[in-house]
């Protein structure tokens, strides 16, 4: 049974990424926890000097967030989910990052499935902020994200960026070959390149990718390094009509570079297909 953890704020992008989620693991028994965190804004203390009345706030927030999740839940049963799937509703004061943190130590999960949007009137930019908060600081487990208005489809293609620079464990692959297995997918590993030739290490790595992914359907894909990584994954993407998009989370990684402040700030990337981030296996 996978157990799948979806975090809302009752936004339509929010939503869209339930929907989403329900439609990849239709087939699958799966226990959903839709997750929605709150607290008072600054502003709403402001003058406020009685324990007891923050605590009546506090109570108000947290009836109309379980009662926003009971609408969720009733919506969902009018969309036909799958009939393997359940549904729990979690509603927690604090940080969303936190909150993950405790509720996988009590439960744990396998996938988080989080939406994200740029801010208004800049839809072009890669990460929301919760979203960029939640890549940074949860290592746990991997992360998928769904983009503004990206349905789901079958994910026939799988783009896996590499630069063949480290050892990939298992425990990493198991995610994109539970995805390629499942839709009977094709792995394209992406190496971009800025010198002629693989390195002894790299070769090494690269052969032990092979030696995951014998069982699945692969090639490999060496492309130029132009102008930046960033466009160039961009262009693969568009080129061979990529379903999804994995990359592993580790110091020095492409994704730990975007998701730096000063860059991010300046990224964009825009890309319609789901994006995979899976956190390094820093235990072995």
């Amino acid at each position: 049974m996978k157990r799948i953890l979806i975090p809302t704020d009752f936004s339509d992008n929010a939503w869209n990424t339930i929907l989403y989620a329900i439609e990849l693991y239709r087939k699958n028994t799966c226990e959903f926890y839709l997750l929605n965190t709150y607290d008072l804004e600054p502003v709403q203390l402001v003058g406020i000097v009685s324990s007891q009345l923050i605590g009546r706030l506090y109570d108000t927030v947290k009836q109309e967030s379980q009662q926003r999740l009971e609408m969720v839940i009733e919506d969902i049963k009018n969309s036909n989910p799958g009939r393997e799937h359940t549904f729990k509703t979690i509603s927690s004061r604090g940080s969303l990052t936190q909150n993950i943190d405790e509720l996988y130590d009590q439960t744990p999960y396998d996938m988080i499935i989080i939406g994200t949007k740029g801010a208004t009137g800049a839809k072009s930019i890669f990460l929301g902020s919760n979203t960029q908060n939640v890549i940074k600081t949860i290592s746990h487990c991997p992360i998928l994200i769904i983009p503004e208005d990206s349905y789901f489809k079958k994910i026939s293609e799988i783009a896996f960026a590499t630069d063949f620079e480290r050892m990939y464990y298992r425990s990493e692959m198991n995610p994109i070959l539970d995805f390629a297995k499942k839709h009977q997918s094709t792995i394209r590993m992406i190496h971009i390149y800025d010198k002629n030739r693989l390195d002894p290490l790299q070769n090494y790595n690269s052969n032990s990718l092979e030696e995951y992914f014998k069982h699945v359907k692969y090639d490999f894909h060496v492309i130029s390094d132009f102008s930046s990584v960033k466009n160039a994954v961009q262009a693969f993407v568009e080129e061979l009509e990529i379903d999804l998009l994995v990359m592993i989370k580790y110091e020095q990684s492409f994704i730990e570079k975007i998701i730096k402040e000063p860059v991010i700030k300046k990224m964009t990337f825009d890309s319609m297909i789901p994006f995979l981030v899976i956190p390094a296996d820093t235990e072995l």
